[in-house]
């Protein structure tokens, strides 16, 4: 998708160049998702450890599972905001492709409609990546502060929530891709 929305943004600013090479960008995805993972499954989502005879003290994380828990979530959030900002920036910030005139702010609007329908679909797109970090932090909010008890409640609110955002990102921009194609 990281690639895929670059070439949308580049095809609607009329060629802008992100900051960082659309490889580099789709190469930061899974380094994210493997902070996320350190997070989530390391360092329980910053909850203590079950201890001897399964039982459970609060506030029982110790110093190495919350330092990289902390520092696993801050690392996924950067790369997180980086890619995102690296692919709306051109269209956000209305930069100008090579040759072409700036108006009297010295900015590059969109004018042609078809590239505004990409910009537009771009934005959408990549903001509803905003989602993922927003469930993963609210689901941490409801969870117990120590072990693994059974939350069934959370469980499901991720799963719907992640289906959701999964269906609108990734089905919407299938969608919007298959409708483009008829008007090109």
């Amino acid at each position: 998708m990281t690639m895929d929305l670059h070439d949308l943004a580049f095809h609607a600013t009329s060629g802008v160049k992100p900051s960082i090479d659309k490889y580099v960008a789709a190469g930061l995805m899974p380094l994210m998702v493997f902070f996320g993972g350190v997070y989530r499954f390391y360092a329980n989502e910053l909850r203590g450890r079950t201890l001897k005879d399964g039982e459970a003290m609060r506030g029982n994380v110790d110093s190495p599972q919350l330092f990289v828990g902390v520092v696993s979530f801050v690392v996924s959030m950067v790369l997180f905001v980086y890619v995102v900002t690296n692919i709306t920036d051109p269209i956000t910030q209305e930069k100008c492709p090579v040759g072409a005139v700036p108006d009297a702010d010295g900015d590059c609007p969109i004018s042609d409609a078809n590239k505004k329908n990409d910009a537009d679909a771009v934005l959408i797109l990549t903001f509803v990546w905003i989602g993922y970090p927003i469930v993963a932090f609210a689901s941490r909010l409801f969870l117990p502060t120590y072990g693994f008890p059974k939350t069934a409640y959370v469980s499901v609110f991720k799963d719907i929530a992640y289906a959701f955002l999964d269906v609108v990102s990734k089905g919407g921009l299938a969608l919007y891709v298959s409708y483009r194609t008829t008007w090109l």
